[in-house]
């Protein structure tokens, strides 16, 4: 993939009520051009699941899917809150939502899953690739400095050298702002749910 033809990374996240069985995933179009949220979409429905540790793509997989329909586009790259290759089955949520809409999926995760590596350098843009028994499964990524790292993996259709760029490209703070933003508006999202819950 050229990165010179990704227009717009679609960030994508869900928020969740288990108490009231309320999920709301949002995306938002974070435009390369201009570097700010250019359109979103909120969508609300049931977690598909309960919470298990590991196996965040059977909660999410389905409403991030729709939501991401809505909006995703050609020249777009989907930027998940999530784990791709980098998932103890290599198979985390980027990787089953590049299959489910045959786009690029970029994901990135605050925490490792199951692998403890020496810490990056403390200077934004430092990275660490990060292996399994099979070869190389993301990379551990400072997008600012001083902060705590993300961890950046493949879902499909892009290589990790280009997630890499486009996660320090679209990074101000610790997490991507395509993310960054998503999560904000499921958030937002899920409390006016609530709030007209009765």
């Amino acid at each position: 993939m050229e990165l010179a033809s990704v227009r717009r990374l679609i960030g994508v996240d869900a928020a969740y009520c288990d108490d009231r069985e309320v999920a709301v995933a949002a995306a938002v179009a974070w435009g390369r051009g201009d570097g700010r949220v250019v359109a979103s979409r909120r969508l609300a429905g049931k977690p598909s699941a309960p919470y298990r540790f590991g196996h965040l793509a059977a909660r999410e997989v389905g409403i991030a899917e729709a939501v991401v329909r809505e909006l995703v586009a050609a020249g777009d790259v989907v930027m998940c809150d999530g784990h791709g290759l980098m998932h103890p089955d290599r198979a985390g949520l980027g990787v089953h939502l590049a299959a489910r809409l045959g786009r690029s999926v970029v994901a990135v995760a605050k925490n490792p899953l199951h692998r403890e590596t020496p810490p990056t350098s403390p200077e934004r843009g430092g990275v660490r690739r990060i292996s399994d028994a099979q070869g190389v499964v993301g990379a551990e990524v400072r997008t600012a400095e001083s902060v705590r790292p993300v961890y950046v993996s493949v879902g499909g259709g892009i290589s990790l050298d280009a997630a890499i760029e486009l996660v320090l490209e679209s990074s101000r703070y610790r997490v991507p702002e395509p993310a960054r933003a998503a999560d904000r508006e499921a958030r937002d999202g899920l409390r006016e749910v609530l709030g007209g819950a009765r």
